[in-house]
């Protein structure tokens, strides 16, 4: 049961990574009604009550070091149990994202490298899962997930982008499969493909997704609607999206944007060896986009779920709680 419960989790976490949205961080926002400082910022976005252009647009050339936090937590009401069966995750990760080339259309060619990553796992309070990428592979263990993070390092993915920034391919996946498989790590390839499968990996440069490619004023509102491909099925994400204000984040004057949706599960799938549905799911936080930098300088999210998980021997539910920050390390 232990070891269900944590490869559970992971298969979560995997599938509803890099979300748009953001909780904001005590240290890098402070809220401002102005024009702000900064000559760059305001040559960039104008004046707070004009309408601000709310597109990507990578700079070739340019190199955008990036780190992600991810901390996760259930509790599991097995059936037999006195107690729920409570479980803790937090995984960080450091990677670069380098614009290449302008593409025919409009599009750019990026390229993402995994430069490290951590991951802790603890369930009822005693650590079973340790991982970090910067200490000798002697202490790595015997988990197929630990050999998965091992490999991705050093790692390099290809996207290719459409005029509006959203990913329409990407190259390098079956090669970093390929690589985990031959570690010789039983389970490995599989376990790679349930953590980090294609649909995962291509939303790390999905930054376009949630943006409405216009310009948009104060208080104004956009909808984001779309399917998320993952190990347990598809998930129906209902997204709003509203331009609070103007904020300063990390010197920049930027447009703050708060969004609030649901998750929903459209399709199930038991590749995992169990049915999960969401019986109920939100999704809250906030994103900042510098006009100047063309660019969200950090977004993150914070997910809540009630999952229904049904097995071939038991039914149990469990409560799901995800925040994930996402964040440019230096906007020079």
């Amino acid at each position: 049961m232990k070891r269900r419960v944590i490869i559970l989790s992971l298969f979560v976490a995997a599938g509803s990574i890099l979300l748009s949205g953001c909780s904001k961080s005590k240290t890098a926002a402070t809220s401002s009604g102005n024009n702000g400082n900064g000559s760059e910022a305001a040559a960039g976005s104008g004046a707070s009550d004009q309408p601000v252009d709310m597109q990507i647009k990578w700079a070739i050339g340019r190199k955008y070091p990036m780190h992600i936090e991810l901390s996760q937590s259930t509790k599991t009401d097995v059936p037999n149990q006195p107690q729920p069966v409570l479980q803790e995750m937090n995984l960080s990760q450091d990677l670069d994202i380098s614009p290449l080339k302008q593409l025919d259309g409009g599009g750019t060619q990026l390229e993402l490298q995994f430069k490290n990553q951590t991951m802790n796992v603890s369930q009822g309070g005693q650590t079973v899962l340790t991982f970090n990428s910067t200490q000798s592979p002697g202490q790595d263990g015997n988990n197929p997930a630990v050999a998965v993070l091992r490999t991705m390092i050093g790692a390099r993915i290809q996207y290719f982008t459409d005029a509006n920034g959203k990913v329409e391919r990407m190259e390098g996946v079956d090669t970093l499969a390929q690589r985990i498989a031959a570690t010789g790590q039983p389970r490995g390839e599989s376990t790679f493909k349930q953590m980090f499968g294609e649909d995962t990996l291509r939303r790390y440069c999905s930054f376009a997704d949630a943006m409405p490619n216009r310009a948009v004023n104060v208080g104004e509102s956009w909808p984001f609607q779309k399917d998320l491909p993952t190990a347990i099925g598809i998930l129906a994400l209902d997204m709003k999206y509203t331009f609070k204000n103007w904020e300063q984040y990390n010197g920049r004057k930027c447009a703050h944007i708060v969004g609030a949706g649901r998750l929903s599960t459209k399709t199930v799938s038991t590749a995992t060896g169990a049915m999960v549905e969401v019986e109920k799911g939100t999704i809250t936080g906030d994103f900042w986009f510098d006009p100047a930098l063309g660019m969200i300088v950090c977004f993150s999210d914070t997910e809540d779920m009630a999952l229904k998980i049904t097995t071939r021997a038991e039914a149990m539910k469990t409560q799901f709680n995800q925040k994930i920050r996402y964040a440019l390390v230096d906007a020079p």
